[in-house]
Parts: C-alpha cells; structure tokens; sequence
C-alpha cells in the first residue's frame, strides 16, 4: 500500500510539472502579401503618357515613378514587371515570382471612340497587390493619349523577351519601401466587395497566374514557344 502512495504521488507531481513547463510546439506562420505594393493610379498616368507598351514597362520599373513595391519572390528587393500586349488595345502587367509561377498585376484596357475623338482608359489592379483602390477608370482625347498612335497601327503584339532571373540593362535592384502608400484619385474606385480577400488562397493570388492563362515570353508576336525560344543567354539581359 505505502509503494502505491508513492508511486501515485510521483505520477501526480510529474503530471503537474508537464503543466507547468509545456512541451514548445512549431508555430507555423502563413505569410501573406502585403496588399497596396502596386500603384493603379500611377500606371493609369503612365499608360496615357508612353509612347508604346516597351517604354510603359521601363516606366513601371523605373523605382523614380513610384509604382511599383512588390517582392513576391522574397528576395527584398522589388519585382521586375513585364508588360505583355494580350490582345486588341488590351495589356497586362506580368511578375515572374519564379521560373515556374507567374502572376498578372494589372490588366489595361482601352477603348477608342473615333466619333469622339477620346479614349476610355481602365485599368484593374490584382486586389491581393493594389489594395482596395484596385480599379481606375477615365476618358482623354486622341491628343493626350500618345498610346493610342501605336494601339491604333497595324503592328504585331508586343511580348518582352525577358523572364526571372533575366533582365535589361536598365533595371537595377532596390530594396522595398516599408511606407509604401498608394495614391487616390477621383478616377479611382474599389472593386475588392466582390470577392472576400480575409483568407487568400492561391487561385484568388493568380488573378490570372500561368497555371490558368500560360504567361508567354519571347519576341514580337504571337509565339507561344515560351521561353525555349531565346533560351538563357545572358545576352537578353543580365540575372539578378
């Protein structure tokens, strides 16, 4: 009976012990995307002021203009972004998370109204990087609209020839802004109600993502060879 009390009270005093000192679980941490890494309002001005979607997208990486703050592939420096002509007076703008994954930014459109001589400008920014104000839309006359002389030419699609890891020479690293604030404007609006946002999960990240809608890369036109065409010389551009 005495061996019984004891071997009770020391199964007692270690079972509250392990109370006392808990065994330290892994706390496992889902990381999300920072929303408001990417200005609409800012590429909406840009759009209407270059001349062609290859000096739009110099623009955008231009870290002087402000628009772009987004580091998807967590290196900390912020994301080279591709624009890519999908279309008849449609762009989009491409960041390439990875050799494998890539995920539309913004997606432009323009519609041209030769009656009136103006031009209807939206502009749709992926929620999940433009934050709340993540729609842009406006109307400006043929004159204030350098775009659309080359919109409105015959001329083959435009598609960069860059992809990740492989960039001009013009583009160099920089770190991301912490402060980073997108600006408003009366142009632009919210369109975040349509879809619930607390919980992103991957198909709501790839507001179109190459898994869905293949990102092609390559020369001019309409080449769906991807990136086998130009292959990985270093030529094309320079790796990071």
């Amino acid at each position: 009976m005495k061996k019984i009390l004891i071997t009770l009270t020391a199964v007692i005093v270690l079972a509250a012990g392990c109370q006392q000192n808990p065994p330290p679980q892994n706390n496992v941490t889902i990381e999300n995307t920072a929303p408001a890494g990417f200005d609409v309002n800012k590429l909406a001005q840009l759009v209407k002021t270059s001349t062609d979607p290859q000096t739009l997208e110099k623009g955008i990486n231009n870290p002087n203009n402000h628009i772009n703050n987004l580091d998807l592939d967590k290196d900390g420096n912020i994301d080279y972004l591709k624009v890519e002509e999908n279309g008849p007076n449609k762009l989009k703008v491409v960041d390439d998370v990875s050799d494998a994954d890539s995920v539309t930014v913004a997606r432009i459109k323009i519609d041209p109204d030769s009656t009136n001589h103006t031009a209807d400008l939206n502009v749709t920014g992926n929620p999940q990087y433009a934050g709340e104000n993540n729609y842009y839309h406006s109307s400006f006359s043929f004159t204030d609209f350098l775009l659309l002389s080359y919109l409105m030419r015959p001329h083959p699609y435009y598609m960069p020839m860059y992809h990740y890891g492989y960039y001009p020479s013009y583009y160099t690293r920089v770190r991301t802004v912490s402060s980073f604030r997108p600006t408003t404007s009366p142009a632009m609006s919210s369109r975040t109600s349509r879809s619930s946002l607390s919980n992103p999960n991957r198909s709501q990240r790839s507001f179109s993502s190459r898994g869905s809608q293949p990102v092609r890369s390559g020369g001019f036109g309409h080449s769906s060879s991807g990136r086998s065409g130009f292959g990985r010389s270093r030529g094309f551009g320079r790796r990071r």
